[in-house]
């Protein structure tokens, strides 16, 4: 009896320690090598757990970091315009505190030089520890013990594995930094769709939600500032659609938006380290629908547009009334009816 029940334990330990085997090889998320024999994919609705592989195993010194209006990046690019090497950290529809969690663990893993941060009005009036989903700690942290529900995972197992398999010799592993994530359309609505008219522009405030602000760039992006004084932030205000801001000023939330921009800018505005950039007044940008996905999403020729915008100083705010203005230029731009 006791034979037998050590050689069952001895058994199962040694399919525990093949199973770790096997998914530490594999390791279809890459957190701890880079893929070894086949072509990873990086998936929006597994975002938060590639990340955790590419901030730990990827070779970088500079990120780019915003929602999904930056996933169409390519780092290349950046690369080209503002020296260094890119990866993409983005979080589709991210709160300041996702983007918080990728800073961290890039700063963490890496020597930064530069940031490039898609600043989104939604991402910051909401409580400051409030994510978009549940990111998995366990492989973010630097405790080995917790990726245990890595090891064990079924999904992992049964799933991403055997993915993996699949996708040997698929895609394009020289550029897999530029077309992570990348989710240009195949269709466009007709730019028509997209135009919005302002016709009754109601001017509320929220004042519950400038608390939320504060607390968020205190929480989730000044200290990183304040952090990493050898770093390089590039804050840009992403070029949504004009009619973006006309269909806010039809819901009664244009004026909790400028307060946020304004907010942001005046808290970061003074620190050496960072630049802001204004690309939601770029009008060429800003009014050609056909570049389009809806209201907020642009494709990439408009994110591959910002790389060099960036290097060459295109729209760069360098006071606070020069940001309050710009505000003040984009409310009027939204109820300026002959602006298409």
């Amino acid at each position: 009896m006791h034979r037998w029940c050590r050689g069952t334990l001895l058994g199962l330990l040694a399919l525990l320690i093949l199973v770790i085997g096997i998914v530490v090889f594999v390791d279809p998320y890459e957190i701890y090598h880079k893929a070894l024999f086949y072509i990873p994919t990086f998936r929006s609705e597994t975002q938060s757990y590639s990340n955790a592989g590419v901030a730990k195993s990827f070779s970088y010194d500079s990120v780019i970091i915003g929602s999904s209006v930056t996933e169409n990046s390519k780092p290349s690019l950046y690369e080209a315009a503002l020296g260094g090497s890119f990866v993409k950290l983005c979080m589709n529809g991210g709160t300041a505190m996702d983007h918080a969690k990728m800073l961290d663990i890039a700063f963490r893993r890496h020597t930064i030089r530069r940031v490039v941060y898609g600043v989104d009005v939604f991402a910051y009036p909401v409580y400051w520890t409030n994510q978009k989903m549940r990111t998995p700690d366990y492989l973010y942290d630097e405790n080995i013990l917790n990726d245990v529900s890595y090891w064990f995972n079924q999904d992992i197992i049964f799933k991403e594995i055997p993915n993996a398999f699949r996708n040997i010799g698929q895609g394009d592993e020289a550029n897999i930094r530029d077309w992570m994530y990348a989710w240009d359309p195949p269709e466009l609505p007709s730019p028509s769709d997209l135009q919005v008219v302002v016709k009754d522009p109601l001017p509320a405030q929220h004042a519950s939600r400038m608390e939320l602000i504060d607390m968020n760039i205190e929480h989730n992006l000044v200290r990183f500032i304040e952090a990493h004084p050898e770093t390089q932030f590039d804050l840009f205000f992403p070029p949504y659609a004009l009619s973006y801001w006309r269909n806010q000023m039809n819901h009664g939330d244009f004026e909790a938006d400028a307060e946020c921009r304004n907010r942001i800018i005046e808290a970061v505005i003074g620190y050496p380290n960072v630049r802001i950039y204004d690309f939601a007044l770029k009008l060429d940008w800003i009014t050609e629908y056909a570049h389009y996905y809806d209201y907020r999403h642009y494709t990439s020729v408009v994110n591959d547009a910002m790389a060099q915008a960036i290097a060459d100083g295109v729209m760069r705010i360098d006071s606070i009334e020069e940001g309050h203005d710009n505000t003040d230029q984009l409310r009027a731009l939204a109820l300026d009816s002959s602006v298409p």
